[in-house]
């Protein structure tokens, strides 16, 4: 069976309820060839409330919209805003409760289990900025992990076209832009995911005035500037 799209928008894909005001949805799994890593979108209606366990080898979680709550084992009572990022060890159990929360959620489906980090909460206004040529980004979540969590900041333009080595998942947070992979670009939003497969060329290009905002996790762990042009 061939995979399905490397590339989706929000609404190409159907919400599932899976609690009372929570809706899910599959972003990028195994069926869009991206085995290694599974993306989620959790939304909360209202105070909506969802208790859980962490799956496969943990998870990386990011807050796009809204506010709530995380209670956890190793958390504690955990405030939630945009910008945050919490890494769940397996098999951590936890609740969560939100106002409007927007949540981007990535499990870990390869490799072995690893420590966690030191830090499992992260606050993007609290990430240094690194630069990379003309693009910035911010790493949330990596060290002690086998994965990297990243948040990336492309101005308008286009950068010439690269691969990495690693499995990489990206949501589109704010901005307008085209993805050129696979010899063929498609246009992207907020909500766009976009599964880029280890040594595809690809380029994620700003077409708008604003700078283009996007969520990255890859696997295994690196640094988001380790990249090769084609």
């Amino acid at each position: 069976m061939s995979a399905g799209p490397a590339v989706r928008s929000l609404e190409q894909v159907p919400g599932l309820q899976i609690s009372p005001g929570v809706t899910v949805r599959e972003m990028l799994t195994a069926d869009h060839g991206c085995r290694g890593l599974h993306q989620r979108r959790l939304g909360f209606a209202g105070a909506a409330r969802l208790a859980g366990t962490a799956g496969g080898r943990g998870e990386a979680w990011y807050v796009i919209t809204g506010t709530g709550f995380l209670d956890t084992e190793r958390t504690g009572h955990l405030a939630l805003a945009p910008g945050t990022a919490v890494w769940l060890e397996p098999g951590l159990g936890y609740a969560c409760q939100g106002e409007g929360l927007e949540i981007l959620a990535v499990t870990l489906r390869a490799g072995s289990e690893c420590a966690g980090p030191a830090r499992p909460v992260v606050r993007l206004a609290d990430c240094e900025p690194e630069i990379t040529g003309d693009r910035e980004f911010r790493v949330l979540l990596s060290e002690g992990l086998t994965i990297t969590q990243f948040a990336g900041m492309i101005p308008p333009g286009r950068a010439p076209a690269h691969h990495h080595t690693y499995d990489e998942v990206v949501h589109v947070l704010a901005g307008q832009g085209v993805v050129h992979l696979d010899g063929a670009g498609t246009p992207i939003g907020p909500g766009t995911s976009i599964y880029l497969p280890p040594l595809a060329p690809h380029c994620l290009e700003n077409t708008g005035r604003d700078t283009l905002r996007v969520l990255g996790v890859f696997y295994p762990a690196g640094s988001p500037a380790a990249k090769q042009t084609c």
